[in-house]
């Protein structure tokens, strides 16, 4: 009588677990770095597709930069892939930190250099896979 009682049990736990693992999202974090010339736009990082995949259910993606050596740091933004133009979906003129909890989709990380000197950078971006 207890192996008729286990035999469900045991598949019904199965599928629990099965139904977790799926509904975690495997996160990524990406570090970069280089040199930015005097008022110009760079990639830093990217472009990089979140899919549902691996249990995504959205675009989460947080982007910091720093300015090595010290200093201000360039503007940071993230642009998401539109057909066959780019569109920034978040920025903040205020910080060199940029977050984006949005659609699935091809997303790249931007920096953005407004002074009249080239700017060594590093940063790190983490997003879901």
């Amino acid at each position: 009588m207890k192996s008729f009682f286990a035999v469900p049990f045991f598949a019904l736990a199965l599928a629990f677990v099965s139904f977790q693992a799926q509904a975690v999202c495997l996160y990524i974090t990406d570090n970069y770095s280089g040199i930015i010339q005097p008022e110009s736009e760079a990639i830093a990082l990217g472009p990089f597709t979140i899919t549902g995949a691996n249990g995504c259910s959205n675009a989460n993606i947080d982007a910091m930069v720093s300015a090595a050596g010290g200093g201000r740091a360039p503007q940071i933004y993230i642009q998401q892939q539109v057909g066959g133009s780019w569109r920034t979906v978040a920025s903040n003129p205020l910080s060199a930190y940029a977050s984006w909890l949005g659609p699935l989709g091809t997303y790249r990380v931007m920096l953005d250099n407004r002074e009249a000197v080239s700017k060594s950078y590093w940063g790190t971006v983490r997003f879901g896979r």
